[in-house]
């Protein structure tokens, strides 16, 4: 049986609420299970084997590091571009830690994770694998400038968490180092395969492997800033004012009065940014950059979703493929569905019916959407299930 990992399944016993309204960028937070496979089906020993063997990723998006000690890609690389899997286990048996970055490009069920969770908390995530020989330390203290849930898939560690030492978010932009010296005394947590632990950004950490070879992966969540939304709504507005795009006048590093000239024109602006409008258009643009993230049905899907469409009527059950992130979009000419790298438009009396697709999440029949005659039903579902958007059942 194939276990769907989200969110919940990461946190259980705590809720997903609960989490997010106590534990999400206050604290750490361990969650302790007495459950060596509770991981197993998501990545295994075996996976780090198909990644490195079979996918052969890029070597720049291997790392290969003990402590102080981070190996160039150029010492692990062939000639022809290609990972030399020598030297790296080499190094690994010489209590190297091997980080393979981004697995949720190569492991399909890392791929369904990393995606329910952007659907679930509308936030980038990037999913990195770390494999530490028994008694090593991949890396000292440090912090790191998102939200991270780490999954001990085998093996433990013992981890080093600073809480009174978070380094605030104006420090972590200027990248500054972890003075270890000034640290205080760590909680000190043992991560056992099933267990997992959330570090909020900024927080000061550092883990051991003990015993034996230790397998984990770090789910690194990307939570927008304010800098983010507003450098947006500033871009989209840039499309129709003009002022946002206005030239600098000469010497206006030099001179002060050059400079006041300018205050009008930035008020405006500011003021412009203020407008609800302008923020929807950051707010937009933000949940366009989300959605282009998603990921459909597998591409073999294509032929079998051709063959099934025409045999669908009114009362064929389908359901939405999940997780995938979607958002309805009003056109001047209609109204359209974007999700994954698709944008399936259709008339304005199309709205109701894309929104309950938008936010359906259980089984439906296709005369179950609402507010359309059933040649448009069947239309639309045929054209959903060949862009891999609802699946037949």
């Amino acid at each position: 049986m194939t276990v769907e990992f989200t969110l919940a399944r990461l946190l259980q016993p705590l809720t997903v609420e609960t989490f997010l309204q106590k534990v999400w960028g206050i604290t750490h937070y361990h969650v302790e299970r007495d459950r060596e496979d509770y991981f197993g089906s998501l990545f295994d020993p075996a996976a780090v084997e198909d990644v490195l063997e079979i996918v052969r990723p890029e070597p720049s998006t291997v790392t290969v590091v003990r402590e102080n000690d981070r190996r160039s890609p150029d010492s692990y690389r062939f000639a022809d571009g290609t990972i030399d899997l020598v030297r790296i286990r080499n190094d690994f048996a010489d209590g190297h830690t091997i980080v393979i970055n981004g697995v949720e490009r190569h492991v399909p069920t890392v791929a369904s994770l990393a995606h329910s969770l952007e659907v679930e908390l509308n936030f980038e995530t990037q999913v990195n694998a770390y494999i530490t020989p028994p008694g090593s330390r991949g890396f000292l203290p440090h912090y790191d400038d998102h939200d991270v849930l780490v999954l001990q898939v085998q093996g433990s560690k013992t981890w080093h968490v600073h809480d009174d030492a978070d380094v605030p978010p104006h420090k972590m932009r200027r990248r500054e180092k972890v003075v270890v010296s000034d640290l205080p005394a760590p909680a000190v947590l043992r991560l056992n395969a099933g267990d997992a632990l959330y570090l909020p950004r900024g927080r000061v950490h550092a883990a051991t492997a003990n015993a034996e070879p230790s397998i984990h992966l770090t789910v690194g969540i990307h939570a927008p800033t304010v800098l983010k939304l507003v450098t947006e709504a500033l871009e989209a507005l840039s499309y129709r004012d003009d002022r946002v795009l206005a030239q600098l006048p000469p010497r206006h590093v030099d001179d002060v009065g050059v400079r006041a000239s300018l205050d009008d024109l930035l008020r405006d602006v500011a003021r412009a940014i203020e407008d609800p409008a302008v923020m929807a258009e950051g707010f937009g643009a933000l949940g366009d950059a989300l959605v282009r993230r998603g990921r459909c049905r597998p591409v073999g899907q294509l032929v079998p979703n051709a063959v099934e469409a025409p045999r669908i009527d009114g009362r064929t059950r389908v359901v939405r493929y999940q997780p995938l992130y979607s958002r309805v979009l009003m056109m001047t000419d209609g109204v359209a569905l974007q999700f994954a790298q698709s944008l399936v438009s259709a008339d304005a009396d199309h709205r109701a019916a894309m929104l309950f697709l938008s936010r359906s999440t259980e089984p439906f029949e296709v005369r179950d959407l609402p507010e359309l005659s059933e040649a448009k039903q069947i239309e639309l579902a045929r054209t959903l299930v060949v862009d891999g958007f609802l699946v037949r059942l």
